[in-house]
């Protein structure tokens, strides 16, 4: 770090903090928040605010397995509990082993452990894995690979409810970091306030918004006031919007024409893919499967694609993150309508994205892919993965943090497969992750690999092609697309809301908009959730008609190649190493025709530092 620049702390102070998990919010999820003013440590261990399960802990499976759940088990007996490994998790290590994947070789698998009261001498208190696992680290030396074999199951929680390090998606739905939808939830449960306020008189509906244009103007709590972000959050601005769209649907070529070639596979990892013409079973796999087991989250009670109302039946308004998966899938398909998506379920609708559902679908779809190159089988072979959720963690002094998310990203990179994710909407430096897991001079990977395919954090750019104000920036950020005012798929939602005016005039239904009536099947909507798939089907699609994906090739040698060469058309400012640059005419290189779309002076210019770009 140059002198010039803040310290992690200087900028850390500059950054809105998010307050700790409200109690309900925890409870819906079993978690705790780790206080540091009371939580046990080690003589100089410091501690930062973490939300994590109070009854679960993640374990990697080592070479000396055995030990680590003897010392686990003995730690658990001190606090009266008793521990339970998840079977699907032993059932994933048992089929890498039958496959030949040795717990030597590099890999991402994870066990879960619950921690399981004894009720036999009476009332308990919940487990608290905390003290569990700093017990369990005490039976190991500070050096010892066993001690960092197990870590918490953080509780990784929403933007939606101002937490502090919550994973979430990406949609631009906050008005200002600390609030959840404002155009819905400004008020309460009350009425849609972007239409209902204070009386529109000869306003339309969309001028009436109180919380950035304040009606009332004596009044201007911190979501009234002139907040130059929140009009992204208002429908007809940028937020989740019904309209109509006219146009075509994408083409997509019979499969007799894709002789000689495979389509190319996205995995997409949101909140899942509803029904809609654009997305059919030919297209979208909603059941994707590791070796026969299924990949994510699977209840359909808690599926916020259908009907997109899960959180509170009784109110029966949208979750915040309904119809997300189903939004970025139709952005996938506008941009690359051959490619194939695989709709794997992590992101909830309350907008909670669980570490240990994360890890486990990864680490799943990193053991599908390896198993399709160990087996031969190309039909179960992915190509990239999207993934539109992140976000900040509590110590970002801590260089060794989360190795557990990291490892299945880098793994699944050195297979191949191009990793692209969202800058996050904070409008801040500080680093989202997992975007900021891509290659930076500040960041825990410093330098790009030619055998690994670097990770790509996307920004978002408005209309005119200027960086959304809300968009997140920094070095880890190399790619900008469109991410405001986006057009694409929706499930055919009608939840509570309704129009502002409907009347019935000679048997004829005249109305305003319904502000949450999707059965059009389209929306606008805005984030960097959105901006994120954009490059995807750009990648698709570079895939598609330059490299010709081979339909027998298992390799991942080749497809490492292949991705890089789409990164390296598509995002100016990555180079591979090794490679001389096609925009130097002395370094001998030739560039290649090819959509490459240069969205900003920036990315022109090959600019890699983000504070630059604002």
């Amino acid at each position: 770090m140059t002198e010039d620049r803040p310290t992690p702390y200087e900028r850390l102070r500059e950054e809105p903090q998010r307050r700790s998990p409200r109690p309900e919010h925890l409870a819906r999820h079993a978690g705790r928040t780790l206080d540091p003013s009371t939580a046990v440590r080690f003589q100089g261990q410091q501690l930062q605010q973490t939300v994590y399960s109070g009854s679960r802990l993640l374990v990697r499976p080592l070479a000396d397995l055995d030990a680590i759940l003897a010392g686990l088990r003995a730690a658990a007996d001190e606090h009266n509990l008793d521990i339970d490994v998840n079977d699907l998790d032993e059932r994933l290590v048992a089929i890498a082993r039958e496959a030949g994947i040795g717990p030597d070789e590099p890999q991402p698998l994870v066990l879960r452990v619950e921690l399981l009261p004894r009720w036999d001498a009476g009332p308990v208190s919940p487990p608290d894995a905390w003290p569990v696992l700093q017990s369990y680290r005490n039976r190991f030396a500070a050096s010892a690979p066993e001690r960092s074999a197990v870590q918490l199951d953080h509780l990784l929680t929403s933007h939606a409810e101002g937490q502090r390090g919550g994973i979430t998606g990406n949609p631009y739905w906050q008005a200002t970091g600390v609030t959840g939808n404002p155009y819905w939830q400004a008020a309460g449960v009350t009425g849609n306030p972007y239409w209902q306020a204070a009386g529109a008189g000869a306003d339309p509906y969309w001028q009436a918004a109180p919380y950035w244009q304040a009606a009332d103007t004596t009044a201007t709590p911190y979501w009234q006031a002139a907040s130059e972000l929140a009009s992204y959050g208002t429908p007809g601005w940028g937020g989740r919007t019904p309209l109509a769209y006219v146009g075509p649907d994408p083409a997509r070529c019979p499969d007799e024409w894709m002789e000689g070639r495979r389509r190319p596979v996205v995995a997409l990892l949101d909140t899942g893919v509803g029904e809609h013409r654009w997305l059919p079973d030919e297209v979208v796999d909603r059941n994707p499967t590791c070796a026969g087991l299924p990949i994510g989250i699977t209840d359909p009670l808690t599926d916020p694609e259908n009907p997109g109302v899960t959180i509170n039946p009784l109110i029966g308004g949208l979750d915040v993150t309904a119809g997300h998966g189903t939004f970025i899938a139709g952005l996938i398909r506008q941009t690359c309508p051959d490619a194939n998506i695989l709709a794997v379920r992590v992101i909830r609708g309350d907008g909670v994205v669980s570490e240990a559902d994360l890890l486990e679908a990864l680490n799943m779809l990193w053991l599908r892919q390896k198993l399709a190159i160990v087996r031969g089988e190309p039909e179960h072979l992915i190509d990239i993965l999207s993934m539109s959720l992140g976000y900040y963690h509590e110590d970002i002094t801590d260089a060794e943090f989360d190795p557990f998310l990291l490892a299945p990203l880098r793994a699944l990179a050195r297979l191949g497969v191009a990793i692209v994710t969202s800058a996050g909407n904070d409008a801040t430096t500080r680093p989202m992750y997992p975007a900021s897991f891509a290659p930076w001079s500040g960041g825990l990977i410093r330098h790009f690999d030619q055998d690994e395919v670097p990770i790509t954090a996307v920004g978002a750019l408005n209309p005119d092609l200027t960086i959304a104000l809300f968009s997140n920036a920094g070095e880890w950020v190399r790619a900008y697309r469109p991410g405001v005012s986006l057009v694409s798929t929706l499930p055919a939602f009608d939840a509570s809301h309704a129009p502002a005016v409907e009347l019935k005039r000679n048997g004829v239904i005249r109305a305003t908009v319904d502000p949450d009536d999707f059965r059009s099947g389209f929306g606008l909507w805005s984030g960097t959730s959105f901006a994120a798939p954009i490059l995807v089907g750009e990648i698709a699609q570079f895939l598609n008609t330059r490299e010709t994906l081979p339909p027998t090739e298992v390799d991942p040698v080749p497809a490492v190649r292949r991705a890089w060469a789409a990164i390296r058309k598509l995002v100016p400012a990555v180079r591979r190493p090794g490679e001389p640059d096609p925009d130097d005419p002395d370094a001998g290189g030739e560039d290649e025709d090819g959509p490459e779309k240069e969205w900003t002076a920036a990315d022109r210019d090959g600019d890699t530092d983000g504070e630059a770009r604002e």
